[in-house]
């Protein structure tokens, strides 16, 4: 059997990658594939550097940031086309803790068992995205997707009908494992032969949402993503999306990367379709969150530029939806 980690990178990274392939060569991994997606002169060099002492590192030079969705296509691609049987894809921030690959190897082997028929696919537990564990513990496969009709994760009805509901106290069951219906690409581990049934991820994305359409379809066809929360991975540095504001819980607040807030409200919008079944509530739902962005963005005029393109992104979703 042949096990291919496959990583993708850019910028000045290379503090966090060299953490990550360290760990990855302690987990005695056949090949370690690394997509450069527009890694600076420095971490270029210093990649090719460790791709030179190694011999199961390969390195797959984009020469630009072509995206996500293309750095995660190539590798995944490239080591399919070379005969990988297993793939663990991770994030260059994404450190493997100790036996982290053995606990998802023997775990597969014990669910294959039981589900001998269906495209199965594991996820490493990551400490910052807690929702995962609270999805297998309230056995709520679909919690960090929200509610049907919300737009982007925002449901005025849904909100409004908390404020007067009682809340029941959660049945929590701290299982070791457990079903999501979909996963981010960092610790995401899976046999080649569910490339055939879903495909390699959607370039089109670019940036954002990539992973959730392309684990999405696992469940869609009826396959399985199984949480294993005993394989750890340890993020070095935490996702804007995931940065508490102390103002207000707004994401935009913690990036002014023009290409980060198009394409996380562009993908979120598009992926979102897929569980959007009244159109009325999901346009009402809409207004009332644009409106919202846009009174807190008025409090601080610094940040105002970037309702321009959270609305650049709306558009572009509407474009791509026809």
């Amino acid at each position: 059997m042949s096990y291919f980690a496959v990583t993708v990178t850019y910028g000045d990274r290379f503090k966090y990658l060299k953490q990550v392939i360290d760990s990855l060569l302690e987990q005695k991994i056949d090949k370690i594939l690394i997509v450069s997606n527009g890694s600076n002169e420095n971490s270029l060099n210093k990649t090719k550097e460790l791709v030179r002492k190694t011999n199961n590192i390969e390195l797959i030079d984009l020469k630009s940031n072509t995206g996500s969705a293309n750095g995660f296509y190539q590798g995944i691609k490239y080591a399919y086309d070379k005969g990988a049987e297993y793939i663990w894809l991770l994030d260059d921030d994404n450190k493997p803790t100790k036996n982290s690959l053995k606990i998802l190897k023997e775990e597969r082997v014990n669910l294959i068992n039981k589900y001998t028929n269906e495209s199965l696919a594991l996820l490493s537990y990551r400490n910052d995205r807690k929702i995962y564990s609270d999805a297998i513990d309230l056995i709520n496969p679909r919690l960090m997707l929200g509610v049907n009709n919300s737009f982007l994760g925002f449901s005025l009805f849904n909100n409004i009908e908390s404020l007067f509901k009682t809340k029941k106290p959660k049945v929590v069951t701290q299982k070791d494992r457990g079903i999501v219906a979909v996963a981010p690409y960092g610790g995401l581990f899976f046999h080649r032969d569910l490339i055939s049934k879903i495909g390699f991820p959607d370039i089109s994305y670019f940036l954002y949402g990539d992973d959730y359409d392309f684990t999405y379809r696992i469940t869609k066809t009826g396959g399985k993503i199984f949480l294993i929360k005993k394989s750890k991975i340890i993020d070095l540095e935490k996702s804007f999306h995931l940065i508490k504001n102390k103002r207000f819980n707004t994401r935009y607040f913690n990036t002014d990367s023009k290409e980060r807030i198009f394409y996380s409200v562009r993908n979120g919008i598009v992926f979102e379709q897929n569980f959007v079944s009244n159109k009325s509530i999901y346009l009402i739902n809409a207004s009332f969150y644009l409106l919202t962005v846009l009174l807190i963005l008025f409090f601080y005029p610094k940040q105002l530029w970037k309702f321009k393109y959270i609305v650049k992104g709306v558009h572009s979703a509407i474009k791509k939806a026809q």
